[in-house]
């Protein structure tokens, strides 16, 4: 009956032996104990949950980009109010998630393919994006710079070399991390996956995702070399890894 007992725990409970809840009390001391979390706080006032469940690369986006622009930001399609007062114009100066995908992203990749409405020029569904198409989307229609690096080897130089890139990154104020992964490796629902990480706890060598698939699970802790495997893994033909954002 005991035995019993704890097969059924883990089949009802969302508990994962690869994460940490962000704001638990082991994740909270892992927020402030931590030197490395500039980008937590440059990007929290900019989360946004992904508005379905395949726009996880354009809320990882827009969160970057309005963080990089505030203030500079013109109302996007269809974002503004009109009164039907007196005409007067209620701005949106934001970027949104809904308006990310437009006639200039098309000719990346057409956004009915993206939202899985039609298939693609070789025949096949292929929803949402793979990250080099992100980043051309990023580059080609938003101006922003970014450097790809795809995860073609999980080894202890890989690892090494994205864990002291991270802590640069972490403590400065004009780049951001885009991490490409595959759930199931962090024994998640679910399997391809855009989202930006946010801070770096060497005590427990873990990094902050701010997840934006909030209708699954919050933001959450992972170890390091954990998520450099779930990067290391392929989407289609490509490895999937990490796309730093540059202001």
């Amino acid at each position: 009956m005991f035995k019993k007992s704890i097969v059924i725990f883990f089949l009802f409970t969302n508990f994962s032996f690869a994460t940490e809840v962000w704001n638990s009390e082991e994740g909270l001391k892992r927020l402030s104990r931590s030197q490395f979390k500039n980008d937590f706080y440059k990007l929290v006032n900019f989360f946004q949950p992904q508005i379905n469940p395949i726009y996880c690369g354009a809320a990882s986006s827009v969160m970057i980009l309005n963080a990089f622009n505030y203030g500079k930001i013109a109302s996007q399609k269809n974002s503004e109010i009109i009164s039907p007062t007196d005409g007067t114009v209620i701005p949106y100066p934001l970027y949104l998630q809904s308006a990310f995908f437009n006639e200039k992203t098309d000719k990346i990749k057409k956004l009915s393919v993206v939202q899985f409405k039609e298939k693609n020029a070789e025949g096949n569904y292929d929803p949402g994006m793979v990250i080099g198409d992100l980043q051309k989307v990023l580059a080609q229609v938003y101006k922003t710079k970014s450097r790809l690096t795809y995860a073609t080897k999980n080894d202890e130089e890989s690892v090494t070399k994205f864990r002291k890139l991270i802590k640069k990154v972490f403590v400065d104020n004009n780049h951001f991390v885009i991490s490409n992964i595959d759930r199931k490796v962090l024994e998640q629902k679910g399997s391809g996956h855009f989202m930006p990480i946010v801070a770096y706890d060497e005590e427990t060598d873990s990094v902050l995702a701010l997840d934006p698939a909030t209708h699954k699970m919050m933001w959450f802790w992972v170890e390091l070399p954990k998520l450099y495997a779930a990067m290391n893994t392929k989407d289609g033909e490509a490895y999937r890894g990490y796309l730093v954002v540059i202001d």
